[in-house]
């Protein structure tokens, strides 16, 4: 599975190289199928604002925002700007060239987070399947305490804005897109304890998502990195 799964990472950077040379009618042409659309629909509508697009680095995921782009709603992608700023400035131009506006996972980048979800019809992209380090929460993953990013549970919470799962999985040389309905939000006014509860919700989804597809998925990274205090590493992971 990780091998072919480091595979499907080299084919995703392959093609994302590519994506700004496409036209609208080509980069929609790439995609062989689109279940649950709907979903995201209503979402848009019902929002007072924006919509939270929940992902993680499944198939295609930079595909996935080229695909929202090119088929009409505007989308903003949170993400961690790379130690090599050659790097960082490459993946900036070819997100910007396929129409994703890009925004750094730091406090500089809060105010177009912000802007985003309070733009009817916008999608804010967040890839939170991966440690998420002092910073994050410790909800269950495959059995083990995993540091999980808190920003998409935050964020719906005090913006009151859907959270939609979206995902581009491989099929075959292209692209299926996988919507699903919008994940209710637990809302009992401690707002600690409600941003724990629904990243456990977030992160179990994405657990699923691993199930049903694991060669989709980048085993490589080290998921369960962050432990718990006074806990030993898990070495294997």
């Amino acid at each position: 599975i990780t091998l072919k799964s480091d595979m499907n990472l080299a084919r995703t950077m392959m093609d994302f190289l590519g994506f700004g040379k496409y036209s609208r009618d080509e980069l929609l042409g790439l995609c062989v199928k689109v279940d649950g659309r709907e979903y995201l629909e209503t979402a848009i509508e019902k929002s007072p604002g924006g919509v939270i697009g929940l992902t993680g680095h499944f198939g295609s995921w930079e595909y996935a925002g080229a695909w929202i782009v090119a088929s009409g709603w505007n989308l903003t992608a949170v993400g961690k700007e790379q130690r090599d700023p050659g790097i960082t400035k490459l993946m900036l131009d070819l997100r910007e060239k396929a129409g994703i506006k890009h925004v750094p996972r730091t406090k500089k980048g809060t105010p177009e987070v912000i802007r985003t979800l309070k733009t009817k019809g916008s999608v804010l992209g967040l890839l939170s399947d991966q440690n998420g380090g002092w910073d994050g929460v410790f909800v269950d993953f495959f059995g083990h305490p995993a540091s999980s990013v808190k920003g998409p549970a935050y964020l719906a919470l005090k913006y009151n804005v859907p959270v939609v799962p979206i995902f581009a999985l491989w099929e075959g040389d292209f692209y299926r897109i996988e919507i699903h309905p919008e994940i209710e939000l637990i809302r009992t006014g401690d707002i600690e304890s409600d941003i724990v509860a629904n990243t456990q919700r977030f992160q179990t989804f994405l657990e699923s998502m691993v199930r049903k597809y694991p060669d989709q998925w980048l085993w490589a990274h080290r998921r369960w990195k962050t432990r718990p205090p006074g806990e030993p590493p898990l070495h294997k992971y």
